[in-house]
């Protein structure tokens, strides 16, 4: 199937992948859960909260403008129960067009820029807040390769997700039993994500372990049970850089 590639521009090669995961969204009922675009009026309470470092670079400023459109399109969404909060369905496609700049991003397998550059960081702490409530989640793509070390490393290894539009989504269901919505701090150097609901959200203790296997680093996560026993919810190996 390589051949296709050759004579199928990537431009539309992008619009049939983006056909493609809508039709698979409606063949899983997926797409007829999604969070509604529409900002529905709801004032609640933070109950978990998290926050990461912003770790500077050429393109700082860009990320941080590329991660305030994010989070215009996502902050104060309110996410019913049973309800699939999905990144693209409410992001726009990162282009110049619409308003996204040139950030540091992960091309394949090589660090590069990218219109949209830095977005995985807004992915990622919905992610890692996501784990913390205990949502259900529906779809996540860790990175590659890990492009920190333990000196500049903004969060665990294995609490990345990567979003890729057309390709790579992030989504979670709500299994809370309520309504709940995200709302952002975001300055210059820290990107700050609250879930804000009416009711308390137990917060579940998280275990992250990196293993050093020599080309490469194995990151598994586990959760705290209940019953007090700890269950592995992701294992995945990252190449290094």
């Amino acid at each position: 199937m390589r051949w296709l590639k050759l004579i199928i521009p990537p431009s539309l090669r992008l619009r049939l992948r983006v056909l493609q995961k809508y039709w698979q969204g409606v063949y899983n009922g997926q797409r007829f859960d999604f969070v509604k675009k529409s900002r529905m009026q709801a004032n609640y309470p933070s109950q978990l909260s998290l926050s990461q470092v912003i770790r500077p670079n050429n393109y700082s400023t860009n990320k941080v403008h590329n991660l305030q459109l994010a989070i215009s399109c996502i902050e104060n969404r309110l996410i019913l129960p049973g309800q699939v909060f999905s990144f693209w369905h409410l992001i726009p496609r990162p282009t110049s067009k619409n308003g996204f700049r040139e950030g540091r991003n992960l091309v394949g397998t090589k660090l590069a820029t990218d219109i949209g550059g830095g977005l995985c960081q807004q992915s990622g702490i919905l992610y890692h807040l996501s784990l913390m409530a205990g949502l259900e989640i529906v779809e996540r793509h860790p990175h590659s390769k890990d492009i920190y070390n333990e000196n500049n490393r903004y969060t665990p290894l294995g609490s990345d997700a990567t979003v890729v539009y057309g390709h790579k989504d992030f989504r979670f269901r709500n299994n809370l039993g309520f309504a709940f919505y995200f709302s952002f701090e975001l300055s210059e150097d820290s990107l700050t994500a609250h879930l804000c609901a009416e009711e308390k959200v137990k917060e579940y203790k998280l275990r992250f372990e990196s293993l050093d296997k020599g080309s490469v680093y194995r990151s598994v996560v586990h959760r705290l049970k209940e019953n007090g026993q700890w269950e592995k919810i992701s294992e995945h190996e990252y190449e290094r850089l």
